[in-house]
């Protein structure tokens, strides 16, 4: 399918975005960014931002960092424009998979239920591309649906699906990312509407294994509250 097929079909998909707005995923995904270190000064580029619904979220929160946000539909970035003027949040048309962002070392950059609506054969060269600026404090946020569960809709609810909606394998989200030196440090199933609809990934530019043992770096406190908690735990577990 030709991109320019794909962008039209999200020119008139952003209408019903508008309306949705801000859902619960999107607040899930949110907090998540924030217990991994979201702050006011934080430097994030959104990939496939759509009409902009996480990028206003960011906005509210990053107030003295700086956020870019991509989407390959032009209808979409204009959408988006007209609910987010600040100064340090820019909005782009974009193919995410070759895009080159304006500014660099990001703290996050995040692929939002994005990767399952670019075909597979891509994700190599979309990987590649992102593993050429992705800094060694950067981190990527991949959330997907259960490739189990788009399975069920292309069975049963075919009509729900977008243009290009296609189950993502772990084994070759692996693949991809590790033969474009990334790996992944966090994997997690959760559910939204649906019993662990989604799967949530954290990504990093892979780093030479160094032996550091860690009880040598902590305080005398830390250990004795990982002491004790090691206690409890043997408690209960018993």
């Amino acid at each position: 399918m030709k991109k320019e097929e794909v962008s039209q079909f999200y020119d008139q998909f952003s209408e019903r975005q508008i309306k949705i707005g801000v859902n619960e995923r999107l607040i899930y995904l949110f907090k998540k960014l924030k217990k991994l270190g979201l702050n006011k000064k934080s430097k994030i580029l959104e990939l496939g931002c759509g009409v902009g619904a996480f990028t206003y979220l960011l906005s509210k929160k990053v107030e003295q960092g700086y956020v870019e946000a991509v989407d390959l539909s032009e209808k979409s970035i204009e959408n988006a424009q007209k609910n987010i003027q600040k100064s340090n949040v820019r909005l782009f048309v974009g193919d995410v998979v070759y895009y080159q962002p304006k500014e660099t070392d990001f703290d996050f950059i995040t692929l939002l239920d994005v990767i399952e609506h670019i075909p597979v054969e891509e994700h190599f060269n979309l990987f590649k591309n992102l593993s050429s600026f992705i800094s060694e404090k950067t981190l990527l946020l991949i959330n997907i649906p259960n490739p189990e569960y788009i399975k069920y809709l292309h069975q049963n609810l075919p009509d729900s699906l977008q243009v290009i909606d296609q189950p993502i394998e772990l084994t070759t989200l692996a693949e991809n990312l590790d033969k474009n030196d990334l790996e992944i440090i966090f994997f997690q199933k959760y559910g939204i509407w649906e019993q662990e609809d989604y799967h949530l990934f954290v990504v990093r530019k892979k780093r030479e294994f160094k032996l550091r043992h860690l009880a040598d770096e902590r305080t005398l406190t830390q250990k004795i509250i990982k002491k004790h908690r090691q206690k409890i735990d043997f408690i209960k577990f018993s």
